[in-house]
């Protein structure tokens, strides 16, 4: 399912077929909530990743063994409204795992989003926080556009190329939020290897190969963690 160079998950194509079903349904789906949480973005990304949540870890077998899967949300304490001022930051973090017993290696990669509310017109706040994270880790950024027809969402380098106009994105930008979990984030072409967000300290760790700091201060409320295990022999 991997179609770039960005990351290289390694994932046989049933465990991968099962984990895209459930985001993409899930997807489809989540804006049935939208009239209870529209008040705050953050109430809508809280319950977008709880619905997100399998609650149970699933199990796959077949040519390639056997394999487990589970999808987790976490909510952190903001540190309230004065540290929030004073760091950059996101709405959430998407982080998926792979643990492959067999040869003893962690795939992870980690994508910050940040949430809007039937974006229209020119966004220049949305601007700013996108370039904020592109900034600290290129391609790690996408906005999630909430509305009361359907969920979409769109990458951080296309936000900036528009300069924040929604409507100067080319449609195949704008993907349903389901597929764009899917086929974009699943399938290795949003998000970055290697960033790491420690939730207790409030720091952001961009890749080692990056030039620059290793941590920088930063606030995330809503996380979101795919985890997928390659069961030993």
């Amino acid at each position: 399912p991997c179609r770039t160079n960005n990351m290289s998950l390694h994932l046989p194509r049933n465990v991968y077929e099962a984990v895209a079903e459930h985001l993409r349904s899930v997807g489809r789906r989540a804006h049935r909530h939208w009239e209870t949480n529209q008040a705050h973005e953050d109430s809508l990304t809280g319950a977008l990743f709880s619905q997100l949540t399998t609650h149970r870890t699933r199990r796959i077998s077949g040519d390639h063994g056997k394999w487990l899967w589970r999808i987790k949300a976490y909510k952190f304490g903001s540190g309230g409204r004065g540290s929030q001022e004073k760091m950059i930051g996101a709405d959430g973090i998407l982080e998926i795992e792979i643990w492959h017993h067999g040869s003893g290696t962690i795939d992870q990669k980690s994508l910050l989003i940040q949430a809007k509310k039937q974006w229209s017109g020119r966004d220049t706040r949305l601007v700013k926080q996108i370039n904020s994270i592109e900034h600290i880790a290129p391609g790690s950024s996408a906005a999630f556009d909430y509305g009361p027809d359907g969920y979409s969402a769109v990458k951080g380098k296309h936000v900036l190329t528009a300069e924040g106009y929604r409507n100067d994105l080319a449609d195949r930008q704008i993907e349903p939020l389901g597929d764009f979990l899917a086929d974009q984030f699943l399938a290795c072409t949003a998000g970055v290897k290697g960033l790491y967000y420690d939730p207790r300290r409030k720091l952001l760790h961009p890749p080692v190969q990056l030039t620059g700091p290793s941590a920088v201060e930063f606030i995330v409320p809503e996380r979101l963690r795919i985890e997928i295990e390659e069961m030993s022999e």
